[in-house]
């Protein structure tokens, strides 16, 4: 019901450049092209890592892979290289840490494995104390306390969710980041789903409030795609505060304008499931039961394929990590076998070297004892 994180690459990508093709830096053209075309971007630091570059150089390749594969939408892409970049990140890579933890955590979270997600935020949170994080980064902070904000409100924790989002808000309002405002409606948003959750609908509202994007005035600074999709959500959260107050026939009205707004949108998304929900609720409230149970099955059927889905990136996560783990324990197998092989030859030389000592030893006490022998 919430609009999660909407293009990942706006949270913690590059500013894009025009100037593209006269950079010859592998790692510098792809953090450019992040924003303009993050498949070119993939490709070329994909290219560049094939190289063997230096380590730092290789962190900053790892980092665009990890980054655009979330923007491709490929969730096991992101685990791998992500995972990789943290293997390579040292003490001094606190930042780039803190970006790839985010955005692991918010991977693990769009496939529904909340405690993972977790685990990956926490750290992110935990760095955010270090004092190699300058007071300037006030955007990266804010974009972790938004991403852990909505894993407590998935986890049906609303207050903890709205400590981190008021955290979150806090940070966007002092950021200079040129993408802290659309964050902060972003942030805003999320906040009234969750008071709404928790039937706080006055304040609720004043959030709403806030996180609307007055089209006249400000849409230039917004992705178009993204003006659409907030309105949309607003729109539902709206609806669904009528709902709660019993207006039915005021909520029915802004959902289906809603679905007729959507119809012929090339872009489907999980926001019908929440309309189709939202919709049964009020028909039921209303007694119409041919309409509650028409868009209940609507609600039912896309829920189920949403957690089929989620399944199958699960499963395929699983089966990436035991093929990792296999490759990985075949490699230390390999490692120790060298190991005891080398280990072997060592002391075997060792053995023969003693050996070849204590004869020669041997021969020249013989020698000794000849010559006293023949001294006699």
């Amino acid at each position: 019901m919430k609009q999660t994180i909407l293009l990942l690459l706006l949270l913690f990508g590059f500013m894009g450049n025009a100037a593209i093709q006269q950079i010859k830096n592998p790692a510098e053209k792809a953090e450019k092209l992040m924003l303009v075309n993050p498949k070119s971007a993939f490709q070329i630091a994909e290219q560049g890592y094939k190289n063997n570059p230096d380590r730092r150089t290789k962190l900053r390749l790892l980092f665009v892979m990890t980054n655009t594969s979330g923007m491709l939408q490929k969730p096991l892409d992101v685990i791998r290289y992500g995972n990789e970049a943290l293997s390579v990140a040292n003490d001094n890579d606190v930042v780039t840490k803190i970006k790839i933890l985010g955005i692991l955590g918010n991977t693990y979270q769009s496939i529904k494995l909340n405690e993972k997600t977790r685990i990956y935020l926490d750290k992110a949170e935990l760095l955010l104390s270090s004092p190699k994080i300058p007071d300037s980064l006030s955007y990266i902070k804010g974009n972790i306390y938004y991403l852990k904000a909505m894993n407590y409100f998935n986890s049906l924790d609303s207050d903890i969710a709205l400590s981190y989002f008021d955290k979150a808000i806090s940070q966007y309002l002092s950021s200079k980041h040129p993408y802290a405002e659309l964050n902060l409606k972003l942030a805003y948003l999320n906040r009234a789903f969750t008071l709404i959750e928790q039937k706080n609908l006055g304040q609720a509202l004043e959030s709403l409030k806030m996180a609307g994007i007055n089209t006249r005035e400000t849409a230039q600074i917004y992705p178009p795609h993204f003006v659409d999709l907030q309105s949309d959500f607003v729109d539902l959260a709206k609806a669904k505060i009528c709902s709660i107050q019993k207006n039915t026939e005021l909520s029915n009205d802004i959902l289906l304008k809603m679905l007729e707004r959507r119809r012929n949108s090339p872009a489907r998304d999980d926001i019908e499931n929440d309309v189709y929900k939202i919709l049964s609720d009020n028909y039921l409230e209303k007694k119409d039961i041919k309409k509650h149970d028409y868009y209940q099955e609507l609600y039912l059927k896309r829920l189920a394929q949403t957690n089929t889905d989620a399944a199958v990136w699960v499963n395929k996560l699983i089966t990436q990590e035991e093929i990792t783990s296999k490759i990985e324990n075949e490699a230390i197998t390999k490692k120790y076998i060298y190991s005891i092989i080398a280990s072997l030859v060592f002391f075997l030389s060792l053995l023969i070297y003693l050996i070849t000592k204590q004869l020669k030893i041997s021969r020249k006490r013989s020698l000794l004892e000849k010559k006293v022998l023949d001294r006699l």
